[in-house]
């Protein structure tokens, strides 16, 4: 029961106490803070990003004329701070990753060094949708907001994602506006001739836009022609180079038998070129692809000077041809690169090669023996052999990093999993606790306290019970992650050493990297890689 307010017990001042016995609640005493002025806030850390993608002459005047409208404006308003200009000089807007001072603005970012970013417009910042939302989230997380100022969109505002992504579709379409019009240049330049690829193959440099020999290679390039006709194999004249120390055109130290045909079938080095031999689909992000007759070919005779005479240039393509038609099966065994690597998602036979209608083909063998059996189909050695090019080409030169992205987030499941094995931890403890131990048995040996046959002893037990508990800590740790990490590391490898997308099957390379294949009655092809990676081409 609540006291009446007579009865309330307070301190003994008499002002409280009359209020109180009046029933008066007293008012709390307020002191004012007055609100920081806006002199003590910290100005907002501005940097702009320009870009010029045009290849036009007055390029320079428009860089640093960006650079000049970009100092002004941020200096002229006095709550901005001006941190840098960051300017990439006409450089394609299509992947970021080639953009050396934007992926610099973005580090400084991470670093908490900027609060906003002005840029001219979309099309400055990406011209690819998907990764322009990537880079506008990523510094949304940060705090850092992107001003569009031909847009007006400020990208911390809501619901400006939207708008970016509608912005970046347009600029995405100006893209391949751009990209069909250099293209169609590019083909006017290769009816006439006059076209020059700006990749020179090993045995030339490019100079003033012509092929021009550097006697460096070209004496190698000779040597394989010559080795080639004597009747070494690509195989052969490949493990030559490699004893030899020789390098390739990249600074590797490893050749494959497949570079090697690649430059004895080259027509570049006996003076003509070849023209669109891959081609650039027109959607997004515009992969490459062999050109096997959906787009023209030109073919130009004499368009520079040779590094090897036309006589044997013939001999060596008539020699190709001819172990081509002898070997195209595998030289081991007298097995062929598929054999018992098909196995049908129908019924799980295994595939088998067989002569159909003049043509190569594997089957399911349970189809071949009973079509009722299964519904499976044949499929040419060809297309088979294309679509492991295909996938080979995605994951080597896709710019989606498909092998690093792949590592990075399992290696960041398996530290996960390492920081919560708290048996893994208990082990490291007892580990550390008995490395102190021997050194302490060290010291005590050197300063005479222990005789040599006891400290040989307790050095032998330490060391035991150190190798059982590293022993049972590996144990621990390991995991089917950590054996899928070392698999995958080493595909990456494998797949680093391609140069340039391959351009016809390599049998090494498939025997290595490939585990089985399934092929199913809808003309998907899986195939499982070391590591335990799987990648479904149609054929």
């Amino acid at each position: 029961m609540l006291l009446e307010p007579e009865k309330w017990i307070v301190p003994k001042c008499s002002t409280i106490q009359n209020s109180a016995r009046k029933g008066i609640l007293l008012m709390p005493q307020v002191k004012l803070i007055s609100p920081i002025t806006r002199q003590g806030i910290r100005k907002v850390r501005v940097a702009a990003y320009c870009r010029v993608s045009s290849n036009s002459a007055d390029q320079q005047n428009s860089y640093a004329n960006q650079i000049r409208v970009y100092t002004s404006l941020i200096q002229r308003k006095k709550e901005w701070e001006l941190v840098e200009i960051f300017a990439d000089e006409g450089l394609s807007g299509m992947n970021a990753q080639n953009r050396t001072e934007f992926q610099r603005m973005i580090k400084m970012c991470e670093q908490h060094q900027i609060d906003l970013i002005v840029t001219k417009s979309v099309s400055r910042f990406a011209r690819n949708a998907k990764e322009s939302l990537e880079y506008v989230r990523k510094l949304k997380l940060l705090g850092v907001g992107v001003q569009f100022e031909k847009e007006g969109i400020y990208t911390l505002a809501l619901g400006d994602e939207m708008l970016l992504n509608t912005f970046s579709a347009i600029a995405q379409e100006e893209s391949k506006a751009i990209s069909q019009n250099q293209r169609l240049s590019i083909v006017k330049r290769m009816q006439s001739g006059e076209y020059v690829d700006s990749n020179a193959p090993y045995g030339f440099r490019l100079v003033d836009k012509a092929l021009v020999v550097y006697e460096p290679e070209a004496a190698i390039v000779r040597m394989m022609f010559e080795n080639y006709l004597s009747g070494q194999s690509t195989s052969e004249i490949a493990r030559d180079l490699n004893s030899r120390g020789i390098k390739t055109k990249t600074g590797k130290s490893t050749w494959r038998s497949t570079k090697v045909a690649y430059i004895l079938g080259n027509e570049r080095y006996c003076g003509d070129c070849k023209y669109q031999k891959t081609y650039r689909d027109t959607t997004v992000p515009f992969k490459q692809f062999r050109n096997r007759g959906q787009e023209d070919m030109f073919y130009a005779s004499m368009t520079h000077a040779p590094l090897i005479d036309r006589d044997t240039f013939d001999k060596v393509q008539l020699l190709l041809k001819k172990r081509q038609d002898i070997f195209g099966k595998s030289t081991t065994q007298n097995i062929y690169p598929l054999t018992s690597r098909i196995q049908c998602s129908e019924c799980g036979s295994y595939f088998r090669r067989r002569q159909v209608s003049g043509a190569v083909k594997w089957g399911c063998s349970k189809h071949i023996q009973d079509r009722t059996q299964c519904s499976s189909n044949y499929y040419s050695e060809e297309r088979i052999y294309d679509a492991f090019v295909a996938m080979v080409n995605k994951l080597r030169f896709s710019e989606y990093d498909i092998m690093g992205q792949t590592l990075l987030r399992l290696e960041s499941a398996e530290l996960k999993r390492k920081q919560k094995n708290t048996a893994a931890r208990e082990l490291s403890r007892n580990i550390a606790d008995l490395n102190a131990k021997l050194v302490m048995v060290e010291q005590l040996h050197a300063k005479g306290y222990l005789k040599d046959e006891v400290h040989k002893a307790q050095v032998r037990e330490i060391n035991d019970q150190l190798r059982q508990l590293k022993r049972e800590r590996q144990c621990e740790f390991s995991s089917g992650i950590t054996h899928m990490i070392e698999e995958l590391t080493r595909l990456k490898k494998l797949l680093e050493e391609l140069e340039e997308p391959l351009d016809r099957f390599d049998e090494k390379l498939f025997t290595e990297i490939v585990q089985a294949i399934s092929i199913s009655h809808r003309d998907e092809m899986t195939v499982t890689l070391i590591g335990g990676l799987r990648f479904t081409e149609m054929l």
